[in-house]
């Protein structure tokens, strides 16, 4: 292993891995809340009415989500012009 040229380190994208990560973890747990209240011992119109609750919330976090994301990506579309 002599004289091998050294190899620059090169960064890792930790940006792309942490938002897949918590992108992941974000899906998981909303999976999860989901077959929790399918199968949460109750009335069909409250699970219902609670599991309806929970994906508004969710789905309005995922536009704040996405709306962030997108500024993000435009300003460092911007930056690299």
């Amino acid at each position: 292993m002599e004289n091998e040229p050294e190899t620059p380190e090169v960064p890792a994208e930790s940006g792309s891995r942490s938002g897949s990560f918590g992108l992941g973890l974000f899906v998981g747990a909303l999976v999860g809340a989901a077959v929790a209240l399918l199968f949460a011992p109750g009335p069909g119109r409250d699970t219902r009415r609670q599991l309806r609750r929970r994906l508004d919330t969710v789905r309005d976090r995922l536009g704040e989500e996405f709306a962030e994301l997108d500024s993000k990506v435009r300003k460092e579309i911007q930056r690299h012009r």
